[in-house]
Order: C-alpha cells, then sequence, then structure tokens
C-alpha cells in the first residue's frame, strides 16, 4: 500500500543588498519554484557621499509585497524563512518602531573623524578601544560598516536617538515588523557582536564603544518559531532571519571536512568547525552550533568586471555596445594553455590589499586569453593562500565550488583543479540562498513533525 506525502512549501526570503527575492520552497519535493523579486529600496539621497542609510519601513513594505506575490503560487504556506545581508544597524523604540534609518553595511561614515579637531578616524577610535583579546572574541569582524562600529558614531556624535534604545540588525527589525513581536536574532546574523566563546553579546567591549544603555535582541536559533504575520486572516509562522554568506554555504552542501571557495562578484574561503577555532581570519557562527572559519573581500567578479571595462571602454564610447563578452573571454581563456603574464587583482581594498598590477607584458601574451588566465590563476593563488591560513598543515576532504563563475568559465574550474588536486565539487545551483532556506525550512518541518 502506497502512502502519498501531503505537500509541505514554506516562503524563502532573501533580504540582499540589490534585490529582495522570494521563491517557494516545496519541502518534500526538494524544490524551488515561483521565484520573484523586488528591488531593494534606494539609499536615502542627499546625504554625505560616504554614508548608506535606506529608510527601514520601505525595506518591510517591500518584503511584504514579494510576501504578497508568492501567495499567488501557494496560498498555505506551513511558515516563511529569511535570510539576510549582514552588519549594518538600526535603532528601534519599546514598541519595534525605527528610531533611525538602517545604516547599510556599506556605510563608511566611521572613516573620517567624528569632528573637525579629531586628529583619527571614528574607525580608528574603535580600533583603539578594542583589546586583542576583544578582536579574537568576536571573530575579527570588525570594519567601518560593521553593527558595532557605526552604533559607536552613534554614540560618539550624539546620534543615539533617545536613551534605552535597541539595537537590531536589519533581519532581526524586519521579522519583528512582519510579526508584530519583539525582535530576535539568531547567531549568525549578529556579525562581530558575539563572544563566540561565550556565544552571548560582547557587553564589556560593546559597553566600552559607549553601547552601555542600548538594549539588545534576545538571541534565538535558527529553527524556532519567532512569531507569525497576518496576511488576509491567514497567520503563518515565521522564522528568525539567518546570515546570507553561511546560507549560500549551505546551500551549496557545505559540510565539516570540506573547503568552500565561493566566488561570484566577491569571493570567500571557508570551513566549517565544531567549536571556535579562532586564528588570523574571520569565525563567524553558523547552523547547528557550528562555526564557519572564513576569510572574505577576495578578489573576483568584481575585479574580472574592471577588466572588461576596461577592454570595452573604446567600443562604448563609440556607442557600440558588446553583446556577450564574456562568452568570447570564456572561448579566449580555453585557448591558451599557460601564461607568463602576472596579474594582481587587488583593484578594490580587501584581504590581499588595495593595489593590483600587471607585469612581464610582452607582445606575445598581450591579449585577452593570456590576461584572464592569468587572473584566473592569481585568483587560485590567492584561495590556495588563504586555504593555508585556515586549514594549517590540515587537508580537506574535498573542495566545494560555489558561486556563479566556476560554473560558467570552466578555465577557472580546470586552474583551480590544478592549484587544489583532489575531490571537488562544483553544485549546479542558480539559487544558493534559496537553496539553503530550503534546507533549514526542511529542518524545521522535521523538528515540528519529526517527519524525514
Amino acid at each position: 500500500m502506497s502512502h502519498r506525502h501531503t505537500s509541505v512549501s514554506f516562503l524563502g526570503i532573501d533580504i540582499g543588498s540589490s534585490s529582495i527575492k522570494g521563491g517557494v520552497l516545496d519541502v518534500n519535493g526538494r524544490s524551488i519554484h515561483s521565484v520573484c523579486s523586488r528591488p531593494f529600496p534606494q539609499q536615502i539621497a542627499n546625504r554625505p557621499a560616504t554614508w548608506f542609510e535606506v529608510d527601514a519601513e520601505s525595506i518591510v513594505a517591500s518584503v511584504q509585497l514579494v510576501i504578497r506575490d508568492l501567495l499567488i503560487h501557494c496560498s498555505a504556506p506551513a511558515g516563511i524563512v529569511f535570510t539576510c545581508q549582514m552588519g549594518g544597524v538600526l535603532l528601534v523604540d519599546e514598541s519595534g518602531a525605527p528610531l533611525s534609518p538602517y545604516l547599510s553595511w556599506r556605510d563608511q561614515r566611521t572613516m573620517a573623524p567624528a569632528t573637525s579637531s579629531d586628529s583619527e578616524s571614528v574607525f580608528q577610535e574603535v580600533q583603539r578601544r578594542t583589546t586583542p583579546e576583544d578582536r579574537a572574541a568576536i571573530g575579527n569582524e570588525l570594519r567601518p560598516g560593521s553593527a558595532a562600529t557605526l552604533l559607536y558614531w552613534l554614540s560618539r556624535t550624539g546620534s543615539f536617538p533617545v536613551s534605552r534604545a535597541r539595537a537590531v540588525t536589519l533581519g532581526d527589525f524586519v521579522t519583528a515588523r512582519l510579526c508584530n513581536s519583539p525582535p530576535r536574532i539568531e547567531p549568525t546574523m549578529a556579525l562581530g557582536l558575539l563572544n563566540l566563546r561565550t556565544q552571548q553579546f560582547h557587553h564589556d567591549w560593546l559597553n566600552r564603544l559607549g553601547c552601555s544603555e542600548l538594549l539588545w535582541p534576545e538571541l534565538t536559533d535558527s529553527l524556532t518559531r519567532i512569531g507569525s504575520i497576518d496576511v488576509q486572516g491567514l497567520e503563518i509562522p515565521c522564522y528568525p532571519a539567518v546570515g546570507d554568506h553561511q546560507t549560500a554555504l549551505l546551500g551549496a552542501g557545505l559540510r565539516p571536512g570540506d573547503l568552500s571557495l565561493n566566488i561570484s562578484t566577491g569571493s570567500q574561503v571557508s570551513m566549517v568547525t565544531e567549536i571556535p577555532e579562532l586564528g588570523d581570519y574571520q569565525t563567524r557562527p553558523y547552523f547547528g552550533g557550528r562555526f564557519l572559519n572564513t576569510i572574505t573581500h577576495l578578489p573576483a567578479g568584481r575585479s574580472l568586471n574592471a577588466l572588461v571595462d576596461l577592454l570595452t571602454e573604446l567600443s562604448t564610447t563609440e556607442g557600440t555596445q558588446l553583446r556577450d563578452p564574456w562568452s568570447a573571454i570564456s572561448a579566449a581563456t580555453e585557448r591558451v594553455t599557460s601564461t607568463d603574464l602576472e596579474i594582481d587583482l587587488s583593484f578594490f581594498a580587501g584581504s590581499m590589499g588595495d593595489r593590483g598590477c600587471m607585469q612581464n607584458m610582452k607582445l606575445e601574451n598581450l591579449s585577452v586569453g593570456h590576461l584572464f588566465v592569468a587572473a584566473f590563476t592569481n585568483m587560485a593563488h590567492n584561495y590556495a593562500l588563504c586555504a593555508k591560513r585556515l586549514t594549517g598543515d590540515r587537508s580537506w576532504k574535498q573542495v566545494v565550488l560555489s558561486g556563479g563563475l566556476p560554473q560558467k568559465l570552466p578555465r577557472l574550474r580546470s586552474i583551480l583543479a590544478e592549484r587544489f588536486p583532489g575531490p571537488m565539487r562544483t553544485p549546479q545551483i542558480v539559487e544558493e540562498a534559496l537553496e539553503g532556506l530550503l534546507q533549514l525550512a526542511h529542518d524545521i518541518h522535521h523538528k515540528e513533525t519529526g517527519s524525514h
């Protein structure tokens, strides 16, 4: 006698920096359908050039529109799961209403002095107030757009709207607003705020940054319901927002013992550990009580696009747009077996520096094929250096290539395979974040029903 499984679907929402994307997650069929998106709201105009603020309620409104779009395809979801951009911060009052805009992780105001009479930047002040022990405890997550750094700026400049405000990340704010419930934060969203040894907010350090009067969200886990959203009389359970980096790696099927090379606009090298192994890299909370050792902001698609822009500048100036330069680039790299052209892709500030270069140029290697083979070789070299920092002399079971670039550039894959001999897997996944949310939805359903 056969048993048919009742279809169980969740809605998955990915609150990204350029768009808010959603999809219907079929838990039993382990599939995603009806993917849709809305633009992420524009930053507030007429702000200083280094500021990046977004009206917080407009973000909630855009998320609500995506949920409405998805309900056309799934009228009775079992729940809604969220993933969100990390970093940045905003302040809310006791009712959860915003007291500030969302200060994005892209905000660079802390790179300037707080006042014209100060000799150092706000970020330098934060660094001075942060001991090596503090920095290790927060997993080396200290950047100009991090929540703690921006909160220090708000305190330092007297910009806290009221005392006893609550500091929240974007994901906590959106889910709390949708559910009309107190904000709760899942550890993967609390980037650079937790003492990883205690898994609690690093209050001692945060208080030294002027945050002693602030309230914080309650910590929760990724599988625990935080409330429900009422949509046309339908009560839909909601679960906490989780970090987008970790969610994408979950979607790529990263397991303990795997070395992750996540390569898209930017790139990261990562490994999952059972306990916090702090070192010369970033450490982030991961799912299931695990941790993610990672090195981020490595040159990848953004730097490659800069080369494409250079190569197409003359044709663009004359009003001619190339239809598909990447297909031509990929074909050209396939014809180059090796090159002695050397390039450093560190055109943007990141983990490998902030200055790039090109050398050993001669007529024989001054071509598109040689240029991009040299670029791919530099990327592979960077990943190998970072893998050594993460693992020391320990090896890994297999390499997992994720992100869009390994899928569309066969020559990049072959160069990486030469640099990382051994098992290598390239998941053919288009929507890694939604795939990660599908896995979370499956785990939630299993926890609540005991089904597999």
